[in-house]
């Protein structure tokens, strides 16, 4: 176990951690990796590195391409198809969804490395999901005919602002002006999705999203999609780890509202 992983385990530390496998590193870039771990502690989210029987938790797996015994060993774990990869010095061709960074690495935007391996990984859009964004704005007027939707944000202008768009649309709109007032609505409600801004008072969205996959599940799970003025790569990556299926950014752009409607209520 690397001293940051002891570092953090035997800390008491806030807030969500992204967790990530390691193999395969060479050993300064290992170094490095530990120092950001250690940085991280006074972030959120933090960073965690897993031992190796704890492998399938990981949100993202960072693999040297260069290194054999870490190659061979992805290659026999069938769980890592369905992972956010990073290879670190490949050039080779690697599954679809995983990520390709060439040496030296850039270490001190790991958190933009992050966000976009979980942004390009498994659960981001397919083929066929793309194809729908292509064409969703053309149609978007009118075309989600009375599907109900919650929008969730403090601010009573961004509310009807984004009530005028999705009313256009042909959607239902209720609205909540904080979680708490989301949540009792969705305990007596049926929605199709919620678009939930993220600061608020009281609990943020980040703590509303996760309440909401908790509340929601199996077919009565609904997308949440994040509404936030705030775009660094931790935010990205903490609504990803809340579970939310997509992220906006404000000021809402309404094309690419419609495409993210489209791929997440598809007909």
């Amino acid at each position: 176990m690397s001293e940051a992983t002891s570092s953090a385990r035997k800390q008491e530390v806030a807030g969500p951690a992204l967790k990530l496998l390691v193999r395969g590193l060479e050993r300064d870039e290992r170094q490095l990796l530990d120092g950001l771990v250690r940085v991280s502690l006074r972030r959120s989210p933090r960073l965690e590195i897993l031992d190796e029987h704890e492998a399938v938790r990981a949100d993202v797996v960072l693999i040297g391409a260069n290194d054999s015994t870490a190659v061979t060993w992805a290659r026999q774990q069938p769980w890592i198809e369905n992972k956010a990869v990073i290879w670190i010095g490949g050039s080779g061709p690697v599954p679809a969804g995983h990520t390709i960074i060439r040496r030296p690495v850039q270490w001190s935007i790991l958190p933009i490395l992050l966000a976009r391996a979980l942004e390009n990984g498994p659960s981001a859009p397919s083929v066929v999901q793309a194809a729908a964004q292509d064409t969703a704005h053309s149609t978007f007027l009118g075309r989600f005919s009375d599907r109900p939707i919650l929008v969730v944000d403090d601010s009573l202008a961004v509310r009807n602002h984004l009530r005028s768009l999705l009313e256009a649309g042909g959607f239902a709109v209720s609205e909540a002006d904080s979680v708490t007032s989301a949540l009792k609505i969705l305990s007596h409600e049926r929605v199709d999705c919620v678009l939930m801004d993220v600061l608020m008072p009281g609990l943020d969205g980040y703590e509303g999203c996760r309440q909401i996959k908790s509340m929601l599940r199996g077919s009565h799970a609904v997308p949440v999609v994040m509404l936030t003025s705030k775009s660094s790569p931790f935010d990205r990556i903490r609504g990803k780890m809340a579970g939310c299926d997509a992220y906006l950014t404000k000021p809402i752009d309404p094309q690419h509202l419609g495409d993210v409607l489209a791929v997440h209520l598809p007909n």
